[in-house]
């Protein structure tokens, strides 16, 4: 496969994914998006059982897949038997209640497979390759319950911020400290816009979309901030946010 499907291809399965712990019933999504991967992969339109060989060949870019299990059976299922578990389970009549929760958790652990086989796929891989595209970034001019309801909706523990000429993270901690408990005080705060707040923050890191995950390890030093991804020679504009979860 090519750098750009392997991107396209994790993106869809992460959003899948990210749908489904939403909604605890919405397996149908990662489903689809294994069935799109089988399909280019076998290179015709057929179902999920014609296309177990090719996909499970490139599972085995991960240690998820066989070696791993084989250690761990009592917590990691084989990729091939999840994959059967998830087909048949699919094919059954029934799509409710525990049966389709415990359908949507086996397609979620089918997703996070094929999701790290399809990166350790990858040669040299980069910072471009991980990063999560077109961040949504908090305006000084918003208030601080819609700041808080972009975090709460999108599960993010930060949020680029531009203040000034600079970047600037904002962080749920820093959206937590300043609304307090206070009842009243908290009805007055979250009305505020996030320039009038006053909110300290932190300066982002910068790091170019080629930057080699080894370096931009070294760039974390540690830390649980983001790195905000720019156009190498480029001005710090941010096209992409890293993690460290996006790493793991």
């Amino acid at each position: 496969m090519n750098r750009g499907a392997v991107i396209a291809f994790s993106a869809q399965l992460r959003e899948a994914r990210e749908n489904a712990l939403r909604d605890s019933e919405a397996f149908d999504g990662i489903i689809h998006v294994v069935e799109r991967l089988g399909s280019f992969l076998d290179q015709k339109i057929s179902d999920l059982g014609k296309y177990k060989e090719k996909i499970d060949e490139k599972a085995r870019y991960s240690a998820l897949a066989k070696d791993v299990p084989d250690q761990w059976r009592s917590i990691h299922v084989p990729f091939d038997l999840l994959y059967d578990l998830v087909k048949n389970a699919r094919n059954d009549a029934v799509h409710q209640g525990a049966f389709a929760r415990r359908l949507t958790g086996h397609a979620i652990e089918l997703s996070l497979v094929l999701e790290d086989a399809l990166k350790r796929s990858l040669d040299s891989p980069t910072v471009g390759d991980y990063m999560v595209r077109n961040p949504i970034c908090a305006e000084l001019w918003q208030p601080i319950s819609f700041v808080r309801q972009q975090m709460l909706a999108n599960s993010f523990s930060f949020l680029p911020v531009k203040r000034g000429t600079d970047w600037c993270l904002l962080s749920d901690l820093d959206i937590a400290s300043y609304l307090g408990t206070d009842v009243p005080e908290r009805r007055k705060r979250l009305a505020q816009n996030l320039d009038a707040a006053g909110i300290p923050m932190q300066p982002a890191k910068f790091c170019p979309v080629d930057t080699p995950l080894e370096e931009a390890l070294r760039m974390l030093n540690g830390s649980q901030n983001p790195l905000l991804v720019c156009v190498r020679n480029g001005e710090p504009v941010p096209i992409g946010i890293v993690a460290p979860f996006d790493f793991l």
